[in-house]
């Protein structure tokens, strides 16, 4: 695995990581890869199926029969489930709690994470999620971590399902990022934190251009060594 070439970017729900990554993939001719995205998916896929979410034991005798695929073209994740192009289906606030439901089971971030690193065999990949650079990537060549307070990743959140047409409770938005939180970062299996060596950004009060131009000042400087 090239790992010189693998942008890792963590953070919590809200802090602008997938916009960020999408764009930064794009500038620099990289492939964008969704880990939230893969987790969604594997929860629909779950669903589709009759699994018991709540049921880790039953999750994990599943996965191995899920006719999930993922691939990547012309710099973007795609996602079939049974022949099946996954996108709308993904993009609901029900499926985002599913997965945070699954994404605590030790099986399941097992082959997400099997999966995420055959994906980027070839380099040139940025990476988004909330243990890409603590797990996944570990070793990749620029590793960071996005962060924002609550309120404005609600606000951002909000924004993003008023454009997608889905009608979400601001408030509801902001109490469940809370609790999302807490549970990232006090579970037992990979815990959402900065990694070792990660760079930290507080996106707070920038907005995409100004956090696309010091994340681009940082990639210049860690290619010329």
């Amino acid at each position: 695995m090239n790992n010189a070439t693998i942008i890792a970017i963590d953070g919590p729900a809200g802090a602008g990581k997938s916009t960020v990554s999408r764009l930064l993939a794009k500038e620099l001719g990289y492939t964008y890869l969704d880990s939230g995205a893969m987790y969604r998916a594997l929860a629909w896929a779950l669903q589709r199926e009759g699994v018991d979410l709540e049921a880790e034991a039953h999750v994990a005798r599943a996965l191995p029969e899920l006719p999930l695929e993922f691939s990547t073209r012309g710099g973007s994740l795609l996602i079939h489930c049974g022949g099946k192009a996954l996108e709308d289906e993904l993009r609901n606030p029900e499926m985002a709690a599913y997965a945070s439901r699954i994404s605590q089971m030790r099986a399941v971030r097992t082959f997400l994470t099997e999966w995420q690193r055959k994906l980027a065999e070839a380099g040139k990949v940025v990476a988004e999620g909330r243990d890409t650079a603590t797990v996944v990537f570990p070793h990749a060549g620029v590793k960071v971590f996005l962060t924002a307070d609550p309120a404005a990743r609600a606000g951002r959140r909000h924004a993003e399902y008023l454009a997608k047409g889905i009608r979400v409770d601001y408030a509801v938005l902001e109490r469940q990022i809370r609790e999302r939180d807490e549970a990232d970062s006090t579970r037992c299996l990979a815990p959402l934190r900065p990694a070792d060596g990660a760079v930290i950004l507080d996106t707070s009060d920038l907005d995409i251009s100004e956090v696309m131009s010091r994340l681009m000042d940082l990639i210049r400087e860690k290619s010329r060594g």
